[in-house]
């Protein structure tokens, strides 16, 4: 069964980034990240290991910013034309950003999930862009308050996809208060090294999931296998 980790890039800087994609380059296990901003460290990626989307934040569009969603995706747009998914900041989607995405080219986008659903599936919408469903995400395994032991999928049945926080990696974040105990020096390496949990925490699953003999693939991979097997009907 087939396992997909994703990144939601989230404005890091280099330094934690960089943590992440170490980790990942160690191991060779292929991921999709979704981008926010232009950094060096996502140029010349292997693409057989690296696949990008981008990462619009149009949050602040709903609290009186005077611009058009179109224009947030177009500034990403330029900076990663190859991109073939989005996944907006805090999952924020509707019809008319569905459609508005299909316009602009992309085939697929990320933005609902269903927390440790074992029924993930492809799902094409109106107009031929695939929803893809997510079933676990950092951020909201330790909202829910579970802990880090497992992350409670079963690897052994169907297709689980994933989704981590660099910032919650470099972190080792187990919870809220942690987090947001940090979250001032996000840009401030140096500072957030002090708020790093030496317990079980997010980066212990990450490093341990990029350890499991998994069929791990990209998001790409799974749009390519889709639209390969609906020709066939």
């Amino acid at each position: 069964m087939k396992t997909v980790i994703t990144i939601d890039i989230d404005w890091v800087p280099d330094r934690i980034l960089g943590h992440t994609l170490e980790l990942l380059s160690k191991t060779g296990v292929p991921c999709t990240l979704f981008a926010t901003h232009a950094t060096g460290l996502l140029n010349g990626l292997d693409k057989k290991q690296f696949e990008i989307g981008v990462h619009p934040n149009f949050n602040p569009l709903l609290n009186g910013r005077k611009e058009k969603a179109k224009e947030v995706v177009e500034r990403l747009r330029e900076l990663f034309p190859q991109a073939r998914g989005i996944r907006s900041h805090s999952s924020l989607v509707s019809n008319v950003l569905i459609d508005m995405f299909c316009e602009m080219g992309y085939e697929y986008e990320s933005n609902v999930c269903l927390p440790y659903s074992r029924n993930l599936e492809l799902l094409p919408l109106w107009n031929d862009v695939l929803r893809i469903p997510f079933n676990w995400e950092d951020y909201l395994h330790f909202s829910y308050g579970k802990d880090f032991l497992d992350m409670e999928l079963d690897f052994n049945a169907g297709l689980n996809i994933v989704n981590f926080h660099p910032v919650h990696i470099f972190l080792n974040t187990e919870s809220r208060e942690r987090y947001e105990g940090a979250k001032p020096f996000y840009q401030d390496p140096d500072h957030l090294s002090g708020y790093k949990n030496l317990g079980k925490g997010a980066e212990t699953l990450f490093n341990k999931l990029l350890e499991m003999n998994l069929e791990f693939v990209k998001l790409e991979d799974l749009v390519d296998e889709h639209r390969r097997e609906s020709k066939k009907y």
